[in-house]
């Protein structure tokens, strides 16, 4: 095992759930394989619960976050625990998309970031909020022909 990898939330039964509280520090990461290739990682959240912060009811949806890493990518038990921190959590699905998208380009430093928001209709509007995150020195049309070589495919 490589000895800059050191995953707290991974394999551990002694896990502390956290429900309102989106906290950018449980996050982990893990260096990049390759980093000099074209990866490309897509993770889906098919859960994703927030409260209105207005009404207090829940909001229910997906998140679809797309990136090319940097030089870390995030370990999917902790991006779990932290988006769970969510659930309880009052705002506005797109300070919750700008939020998710914010604390991964500040852990991750991705050549390219982008987070949809897929929420369920309320009232019979669905709003769906994109935030995308593009590093300074990259192309960002180059990076998004990429990402969108499966054409958004989705579980």
């Amino acid at each position: 095992m490589d000895d800059s990898i050191t995953l707290q939330a991974l394999g551990s039964s002694r896990q502390t759930y956290a429900y309102d509280d989106p906290d950018p520090s449980v996050l982990e990461t893990f260096p990049t394989p390759q980093p000099s290739g074209g990866l490309v990682i897509r993770l889906f959240a098919l859960e994703f619960t927030s409260l209105c912060p207005v009404t207090g009811q829940p909001d229910y949806g997906q998140l679809d976050i797309v990136y090319v890493p940097g030089p870390r990518c995030v370990e999917s038990k902790s991006l779990k625990l932290y988006l769970m921190r969510f659930r309880n959590h009052g705002a506005f699905h797109e300070a919750c998309v700008a939020q998710v998208a914010q604390d991964l380009a500040s852990v991750l430093a991705p050549r390219y970031l982008r987070v949809i928001g897929r929420f369920n209709a309320r009232g019979g509007i669905a709003i769906w909020p994109l935030r995308e995150v593009v590093a300074d020195h990259e192309d960002p049309a180059a990076l998004r022909a990429l990402v969108d070589l499966d054409n958004g495919a989705r579980p």
